[in-house]
């Protein structure tokens, strides 16, 4: 239980084949592109047993074969497919290569497996061709002790499982393999053939320096391979992430209602990495972490962890989110919670739930539209408004509250520039007087929160009155002051009531 090779032969033609069960019985070649220019990249045997190559044109190729059915196989979906299988062998090893240049091979590491499965290597390797059966593909399973000579045997045998004892077998039968089935460049293996050279172990009887001097690095690498000279470990690629989601709560919440609002921002982020990976939910776990008060320090945090089945897969968050509040309203918390985290069993996502998941906005303002109306139902019209600009001289002029009813759709505008926000108050609220000898020099505005000013700019003047009512004169001179916290206070000193004032903040 060294290493372990599979080998799927044709992977984009088993791809064609399981989309389309019914062509088994007919030549079938794989296209680059449908129309009568495209090139063949794989023929199946029937279509070779026609004189049907890979490298000629479709229309050549249909020619040939009146029967013929031809198909594109995008790289994506080969890449999903490689990424699925090397999901799924990740369960019988923890170190998987995949092959990307050919895709269909893979090596797997079985070091310390053995207890696993009995120690039968027969039995790992039972495990793996289950894998591919599964999926509905056909490969073949090499079980030895080298990374080439795996390959290699994988390569001539095709399909079923084959288990080596020792070393010296797996040698042995990998010096016969052929080396017509390997990637061996079409130039070297007809070069080789003119000498007589067909298989691994003619190869490696030929002395390496002739190689390298004859043929170039490529086959000379080739035999360093063959002949265990090169050191050719596994480069493992790491087991899929398990996407979790978690939001930590200010204070220990237990409504309903508003741990439901923490749990879709955490579902709808989950449901976009899984969608990423082409996975749809299966089950939606929800783990509540709850902090119950007077017990012990060790005692003090519960977890609770629920499972919720859908009915089928599925990346609609709406169906999640109902079957989450119909959870908590059977067993609500018996505790605040201040933790929550989401996670999920996937499947692979079929292409019409990828799309629908795609052109679903993520935001649903027909539930905002919903939810801001239970607003103004409970609360009144006034309750639910949003803020317009205006013409005016004085800042709490320059715009204005008016009702709403609809969530318009988002627009934003991409700025390079880092914009800062001014809020201002609804009332300018009046600071204690303060000695004009230390306003850049230990001022407090506010208490110690903020701490004292350590630089303050202005003044930028608005003066005048003709615009007010009654004629009155305003003369306010505005100030930014930035605090030792960091913080940048936006304060206004009035004339005419020789006062100061804070009328907003700059974050």
């Amino acid at each position: 239980m060294r290493i372990a090779c599979i080998d799927i032969p044709a992977l984009p033609l088993q791809l064609l084949w399981r989309r389309h069960p019914e062509w088994r019985a007919l030549p079938v070649v794989v296209v680059d592109d449908d129309r009568p220019q495209g090139a063949v990249l794989f023929a199946c045997e029937r279509a070779r047993a026609l004189r049907i190559l890979p490298g000629q044109r479709y229309a050549h190729a249909l020619s040939l074969a009146s029967e013929l059915r031809a198909g594109v196989v995008p790289d994506a979906e080969v890449a999903a497919e490689v990424e699925q299988l090397a999901a799924a062998l990740h369960a019988y090893s923890p170190s998987v290569e995949p092959s990307r240049d050919p895709p269909g091979t893979f090596w797997l590491d079985g070091a310390g497996l053995a207890r696993l499965f009995d120690g039968s290597a027969t039995a790992w390797a039972d495990k793996l061709a289950g894998v591919l059966e599964a999926r509905g593909l056909v490969g073949a399973t090499v079980v030895g002790f080298t990374r080439f000579a795996t390959y290699a045997i994988a390569r001539a045998q095709r399909h079923g499982a084959r288990v080596f004892r020792c070393d010296a077998d797996e040698r042995a039968v990998a010096r016969t393999v052929p080396l017509a089935r390997l990637d061996v460049a079409p130039a070297l293996r007809d070069a080789l053939a003119r000498l007589g050279v067909t298989t691994i172990g003619e190869m490696v009887r030929l002395p390496g320096g002739g190689i390298l001097e004859r043929f170039g690095k490529d086959a000379h690498r080739l035999y360093q391979l063959a002949a265990g000279e090169r050191w050719d470990p596994l480069v493992p690629e790491p087991p899929p992430e398990a996407p979790d989601e978690r939001v930590l709560l200010d204070d220990p919440e237990s409504d309903t209602e508003r741990l439901l609002f923490s749990i879709k921002a955490a579902v709808d982020r989950l449901l976009a990495r899984l969608a990423a990976r082409r996975r749809a939910v299966t089950a939606l776990w929800l783990e509540l972490t709850m902090q119950q008060h007077g017990v012990a320090r060790a005692e003090r945090f519960v977890r609770r962890a629920d499972c919720i089945r859908a009915s089928e897969p599925t990346l609609d968050a709406r169906a999640l989110l109902r079957l989450c509040h119909l959870r908590l309203d059977g067993a609500p918390p018996a505790h605040g919670v201040i933790e929550l985290r989401v996670w999920a069993d996937d499947v692979a996502a079929t292409r019409e739930q990828l799309a629908l998941f795609a052109a679903r906005p993520r935001r649903d303002l027909r539930a905002g539209a919903e939810a801001l109306a239970r607003l103004r139902a409970e609360l009144g019209d006034a309750a639910v408004v949003k803020a317009v600009l205006r013409d005016g001289h004085l800042p709490e002029a320059r715009f204005a509250w008016e009702p709403t009813l609809v969530v318009p759709s988002p627009r934003p505008r991409p700025s390079a520039l880092h914009l800062l926000i001014r809020r201002v108050r609804t009332r300018p609220l009046a600071l204690p007087p303060q000695s004009p000898h230390v306003r850049d020099d230990g001022w407090l505005l506010s208490g110690l929160e903020h701490g004292t000013v350590v630089h303050i700019t202005g003044p930028y003047v608005v003066s005048g009155g003709w615009w007010a009512k009654g004629g009155q004169d305003i003369h306010r001179e505005y100030h930014f002051a930035h605090t030792r916290r960091g913080d940048c206070l936006w304060l206004y000193f009035d004339r005419r009531r020789r006062r100061w004032y804070q009328h907003g903040a700059v974050e």
